[in-house]
């Protein structure tokens, strides 16, 4: 017996998208099982035996999935179009991608005038345990202001901050030692903006951030506009971390 899939998480073991984002097209009337169309999230998927199409086009699970880790340099955007023309994520990619260029998914943004560590993968599974708010994967930045971070701002920050809409978790900053004004800032959630929101609720400006480091991944010496295929014993370590941290959400922890 087949193992059986909720129809959004099918979606994103075919490659098509983000779990979440997957639950969007279901619930768009775009997605069809055995010539009926099905919005009911709750549907299971038996991959042996259902016919799953999406705006008409068969759906099979990839048996083989690539992941990918770019640099992104400042002044591209993390996003598949864009109506102004601008430079996207999905531009810096080889042609020999190409083909996989529709299944590949990133994983966490970041923004326009960032730069750093981004995973990108046709795994729409790792893609949504790896940027859901419950999973709280390590995100370590580097981050250079504009002026020093006075001690009693550091503290506030490190115990988190209201952000109007949520307050962040607690987080790591570490001085750099040569210079007062860079920082090494590690989250464990990953909000729009959130490090220039939080400095900015201290009054502090960012000239400069980084992303160094995602998980187990390290940017290391790939450079700005290039990107590498995860190894088998980096990969296995990226989902021994999200699939450890799952475990340890509500809900989630196993009685004993």
């Amino acid at each position: 017996m087949t193992e059986t899939l909720r129809i959004a998480r099918y979606l994103a073991r075919c490659g098509v998208a983000s779990r979440r984002k997957a639950e969007e097209i279901v619930l768009e009337g775009r997605v069809r099982v055995n010539g009926a169309v099905a919005t009911d999230l709750g549907r299971q998927i038996d991959p042996a035996t259902d016919a799953v199409e999406l705006d008409g086009e068969i759906l099979a699970l990839s048996e083989t999935h690539l992941t990918l880790v770019v640099n992104k340099p400042p002044g591209v955007l993390v996003t598949r179009t864009d109506p102004r023309e601008r430079t996207t994520i999905y531009d810096l990619l080889p042609e020999e991608f190409a083909r996989e260029s529709s299944r590949l998914v990133y994983a966490g943004r970041l923004d326009y005038a960032s730069e750093g560590l981004l995973v990108m993968t046709t795994d729409g599974d790792l893609a949504n345990a790896m940027v859901h708010p419950s999973t709280h994967l390590d995100k370590e930045y580097l981050v250079r202001t504009d002026s020093p971070i006075p001690e009693e701002a550091l503290r506030t920050l490190r115990a988190g901050v209201d952000l109007g809409e949520h307050r962040t978790l607690p987080c790591r900053i570490e001085t750099d030692e040569k210079d007062p004004r860079t920082y090494r800032i590690v989250l464990r959630e990953g909000r729009n903006r959130q490090i220039r929101r939080m400095l900015e609720s201290v009054g502090i400006g960012v000239r400069r951030l980084r992303r160094l480091r995602i998980g187990p991944l390290r940017l290391n010496k790939l450079e700005k506009g290039q990107w590498r295929k995860l190894g088998t014993t980096e990969l296995a370590a990226l989902r021994g971390t999200v699939e450890r941290l799952d475990s340890l959400r509500p809900g989630n922890q196993k009685k004993t």
